[in-house]
């Protein structure tokens, strides 16, 4: 029996279109999946805007809809059904009509879209959902959900993504909307409370389950270009997860996070259902190996202060990582002479192992002067994934002088000490494992003591 594929793929110095042909050419090419001449729908997960919890990369939805262009579609459709804001806001602030008017896509929210009412299979708690029309008349679904902890599912993915189907028309504008909101006039507004049964009832399982057995995705890629808490806490991951069914598509991404997805109801029931396995050893995985490219997102709660020196260098671009090379012969931590390996994974082989010796922390440290160190305290102080740059930016002005900060940046980045990475909603410092440790251990220095803010 042929297993269901799912591809995991790296997206490296920010070539997202040559990540993502490589990731469908792994399912055997989008050609295979979306025909010429045939309707698209693309679905991003925008559940609420603006915000820095968990939505889909605007960037991710451009490059989809580009790539989808390619085949010849006779028409392209991005539609949400944003939950407690209007999906039209969402689009303007996400640059969706941008990308609509660039590609020929059509916008389409599906709070407003009339719906057609499809009979759901027995046991999952209703017996019809009104789907929109938009989706009905789809004949390629393309799902773009995002690589994000939530409630107890135990991370939002595809399946969870057509959730966005539950149209406002009908189901109210929030999961409680058909009760809270009659109930409450601050909770629901008129006309905005839904005149059937809520988005998650009668368990949120069976309302996923309901819509992914009446509404099938032809291709699910999961957004981990950043993987987030789902509290506003997020972490730079480069990586892209994507399978032509949905179950196997998102038990791939939970093992990716280090969570079973048999061990929860709503994929257990999907999988019941025959709506594909949630057993991993079922799944033929390709690309990226699944225990290189694993993620613990619930390290997201604690912070995550301090990551791998090799996750950390993974980040940076190539310019980056010459800047360092250069660095390390310059404080002698390489020979004068010693030549930068051209094979990027053999560079950062060559960093990681000079930043993991013995007291290179300590070395390091000691070559800073006072006002590299009182940026330092500051990122500890802040803390990795929490330390807006900006923010830190602005704390160091206040306390030291401006025209410090960028030379004090710049050390601490050619050392391999401080990482500055990118995101969709914040930029933010990323530390090294055993930078902290070191840094705490530093002799005061006048004016400033280790390990506390100046």
């Amino acid at each position: 029996m042929l297993k269901e594929r799912v591809a995991i793929t790296k997206v490296v110095e920010q070539r997202l279109d040559e990540a993502l042909h490589t990731l469908v050419g792994f399912l055997g090419g989008l050609e295979s999946i979306v025909p010429r001449n045939s309707r698209v729908l693309i679905k991003p997960n925008f559940v609420f805007v603006p915000t820095t919890r968990g939505i889909t990369h605007p960037e991710l939805v451009e490059a989809v809809v580009r790539l989808v262009a390619e085949c010849s579609p006779r028409e392209i459709v991005i539609a949400e059904g944003s939950a407690d804001a209007y999906t039209s806001q969402g689009f303007r602030f996400l640059g969706m009509y941008r990308i609509a008017a660039r590609y020929g896509a059509r916008l389409v929210d599906l709070n407003l879209e009339p719906g057609v009412r499809t009979a759901v299979p027995q046991g999952l708690g209703r017996d019809t959902i009104m789907l929109p029309k938009a989706i009905v008349e789809s004949e390629v679904l393309v799902s773009l959900p995002v690589f994000k902890l939530w409630g107890g599912c135990p991370l939002s993915l595809s399946l969870k993504n057509l959730i966005g189907l539950y149209g406002g028309r009908y189901y109210g504008y929030n999961k409680d909307s058909d009760v809270q909101g009659v109930a409450d006039p601050c909770y629901g507004l008129p006309g905005e409370v839904g005149v059937e049964m809520g988005a998650h009832k009668p368990t949120g399982h069976q309302s996923i389950c309901a819509l992914n057995s009446v509404v099938k995705t032809d291709l699910a890629i999961i957004d981990a270009l950043e993987g987030g808490d789902g509290q506003g806490h997020w972490i730079r991951l480069d990586t892209l997860i994507a399978g032509r069914n949905p179950v196997a598509t998102d038990t791939v991404g939970l093992a990716l996070a280090g969570y079973d997805a048999h061990q929860y109801d709503v994929f257990r029931t999907c999988a019941e259902r025959g709506l594909g396995p949630c057993r991993i050893e079922e799944i033929e995985i390709v690309g990226e190996r699944l225990e290189d490219a694993a993620f613990q997102l619930a390290r997201l709660r604690d912070g995550v202060l301090e990551m791998p020196v090799r996750f950390c260098l993974g980040l940076l671009e190539a310019g980056g990582l010459q800047q360092i090379h250069r660095a390390f012969r310059l404080y002698g931590f390489l020979p004068e002479d010693a030549g930068a390996p051209e094979e990027r994974a053999a560079l950062i082989e060559l960093l990681a192992r000079v930043i993991e010796r013995d007291g290179f922390y300590a070395k390091a440290l000691s070559q800073c002067n006072d006002t590299v160190i009182a940026l330092l305290g500051l990122i500890v102080t802040q803390g990795g994934t929490s330390g807006d740059i900006e923010a830190i930016h602005r704390a160091y002005s206040e306390r030291l002088a401006d025209l410090y900060y960028w030379p004090a940046a710049r050390t601490l980045t050619r050392l391999g000490m401080a990482y500055a990475v990118e995101g969709a909603w914040r930029n933010y410092y990323l530390l090294p494992e055993g930078l902290t440790t070191a840094f705490r251990k530093m002799p005061a220095r006048q004016g400033y003591s280790g390990g506390r803010q100046p």
